[in-house]
């Protein structure tokens, strides 16, 4: 049975409830308690206070920060209960975390905060990190990336020196320069354009064709570069969460909540 250990897009579900497993007082957790003490005793184990075991296969970018609870993480991860009852995988897709609302798999979200971006590790836990419910989990655990506080990297950003920030606080670097007239705030536009997060993950891009719309009718950032803008230009834009979604993203999309925008977008026309 393979899951993910959440769903996107974000409805931040704990995972309380996601699987079905017999009740605890059903199953005969013997085998698992064997397996916590013969791991406890291989080699380049490491035991958290908590009883979190893991041990290093890749230790990553260890020069880089590591994410801390509130930080959305992406990551892949391949993961089982002990008895192969329940199993977790994400194939070679990445799935994304905030290790604060990892209610049930707790052992998880104290394990990532370990790690940094690149880092593989094998993690082991105890039932009462995991489900509660008598089973122990192994898991091989990649942290690919995460997103750092919106401030923090705005403020990083904002030292680069092609970068220029307007009066609202959008950042934005000009890596084509247009030509003729800028829309105004009522005009309608053409435009192919890229976003992502801060760590480069693409949430949203344009396809084969330029995408067509009205300025007033998107987000304030995004309607304020492309006012800066001639046709041909391409620039890149830093949206802070004020001027994207905020922390209320729409609902049933992908966006992240409260998190930088950046989006590479090019004007083709002015209708």
């Amino acid at each position: 049975m393979n899951k993910y250990l959440l769903l996107l897009p974000l409805s931040l579900l704990v995972f309380t409830g996601c699987i079905n497993s017999p009740e605890t007082e059903q199953y005969d957790d013997s085998a698992d308690i064997a397996f916590l003490e013969e791991y406890a005793q291989r080699d380049n184990v490491e035991m958290t206070n908590s009883g979190l075991m893991y041990r290093v296969i890749e230790e990553g970018q260890t020069d880089a920060a590591t994410p801390g609870p509130g930080n959305f993480v992406f990551v892949k991860y391949d993961g089982a209960s002990v008895d192969e009852n329940t199993r977790f995988n994400t194939g070679d897709d990445l799935d994304v975390l905030l290790p604060s609302e990892l209610e049930s798999f707790s052992g998880l979200a104290e394990a990532v905060q370990l790690m940094h971006p690149g880092a593989i590790y094998e993690i082991v836990l105890p039932s009462n990190l995991a489900l509660s419910n008598g089973r122990v989990f192994l898991f091989e655990f990649e942290l690919d990336s995460f997103l750092t506080d919106p401030e923090e990297f705005l403020d990083q950003n904002r030292k680069n020196e092609d970068i220029t920030v307007t009066e609202s606080g959008l950042q934005y670097r000009v890596l084509e320069e247009g030509d003729g007239e800028t829309p105004a705030a009522t005009d309608q536009v053409r435009v192919n354009y890229k976003g992502t997060y801060a760590n480069g993950f693409v949430f949203d891009q344009s396809r084969d064709n330029p995408a067509q719309f009205e300025l007033s009718g998107v987000i304030t950032g995004f309607s304020e570069g492309l006012q800066l803008m001639q046709p041909g230009a391409k620039y890149e834009l830093f949206l802070p969460p004020s001027l994207g979604y905020g922390n209320n993203p729409p609902q049933g999309s992908s966006i992240l909540p409260g998190v930088v925008l950046v989006f590479e977008v090019e004007l083709v026309e002015i209708l």
